[in-house]
């Protein structure tokens, strides 16, 4: 469920009859990140190119620090010093994660669960791994399900319970996305677009209007839909890119896990692509609402304010595209 799948969206550039009085300085800068690929622009009339570089490496920086609190494949990272010990005082970064995880995991009735770790490495999916971290993760199912972990808002104390072991794969890259882009706001860039294989929050655009974000058609490099979007976060999950072929039955399985059956759903091409403030909230949910299936997936978001979502690539209805009731005005050429 949670190795999440590289670039679903194809970023474009809008033109405007706007005309600014003076040619504003951008930057650009992409480098690996969570297992991924961390682009961030950044445009502004008030800041130089050189002022703007520095702040994009600030921002680089503070991303790379939060991979190494959140990282599943780092053994020395926050989260897996958590889950080698079963206890810790978190630092504040990782208490607010885990706490939108139990938000999330509670909103979609299970289906978000970071701590189906067990079932992924049954399934396969954590090559790459080092064999020191995965021999470490627990072949018992016995701690899957978010009341194995227990947290202590006032001491920040985090408690694992039944050898449960957390992976946030599913929601650590959008909340770093947040965090960045908390940080570029704080840096007063005027506007800018961060997107962590996927995982974007973008501003409006210097002119005023927005951007476009092209939605890939499930197992095709064809465009479902295009969104034109501004100050606002958009995260795609699809259960077709991260799959591993069954050594018995030769069959692709996804990596969207279900909690509730503690197995792997078989590999069908969909996608749930959510629109939210949030892109903590979006990257949990995306996932989450991929598990449920789109009937849930839909009921979920029409109940949830400021969360919008496309369900493109519907099983046994390749090519449909759902739409939640908020999600049209998202869409370009609607």
């Amino acid at each position: 469920m949670m190795k999440r799948l590289i670039c679903l969206f194809l970023i474009f550039s809008l033109t405007s009859g706007c005309t600014l009085k003076e040619t504003p300085a951008s930057y650009s800068r992409t480098e690996p990140l969570m297992g991924t690929f961390l682009e961030v622009k950044v445009f502004s009339q008030d800041l130089d190119k050189a002022t703007l570089a520095a702040i994009t490496g600030e921002a680089f920086d503070l991303g790379n620090k939060l991979e190494e609190a959140l990282s599943a494949y780092n053994p020395e990272s926050e989260v897996n010093r958590l889950n080698t010990s079963g206890r810790i005082k978190a630092s504040q970064e990782l208490f607010f994660v885990l706490e939108e995880a139990g938000k999330i995991n509670t909103l979609t009735n299970g289906e978000f669960d970071p701590t189906v770790a067990p079932v992924l490495k049954k399934s396969g999916f954590y090559d790459g791994m080092l064999p020191e971290l995965l021999n470490r993760i627990p072949v018992s199912f016995s701690g899957i399900g978010w009341h194995n972990v227990e947290l202590n808002p006032e001491s920040k104390e985090v408690v694992l319970k039944n050898g449960a072991w957390l992976d946030l794969s599913g929601i650590a890259k959008g909340y770093i996305v947040d965090e960045i882009s908390s940080f570029l706001k704080a840096k007063e860039v005027s506007s800018f677009l961060v997107n962590a294989g996927g995982d974007i929050y973008c501003t409006e655009k210097l002119d005023g209007m927005g951007w476009k974000i092209g939605v890939r058609q499930p197992a095709s490099n064809d465009i479902a839909c295009i969104l034109y979007v501004q100050s606002t976060a958009v995260v795609t999950s699809g259960d077709y890119e991260n799959v591993v072929i069954d050594k018995e039955t030769g069959r692709p399985i996804s990596h969207i896990i279900d909690p509730l059956t503690d197995e792997a759903i078989l590999e069908v091409p969909s996608s749930v692509t959510v629109v939210a403030s949030s892109c903590t909230r979006a990257d949990a949910l995306a996932t989450g609402m991929l598990a449920m299936g789109e009937e849930k997936a839909v009921k979920l978001a029409d109940s949830l304010s400021s969360v919008d979502i496309i369900v493109v690539g519907v099983p046994g209805e390749a090519g449909k595209i759902i739409y939640s009731e908020g999600a049209r005005k998202h869409v370009l050429g609607r």
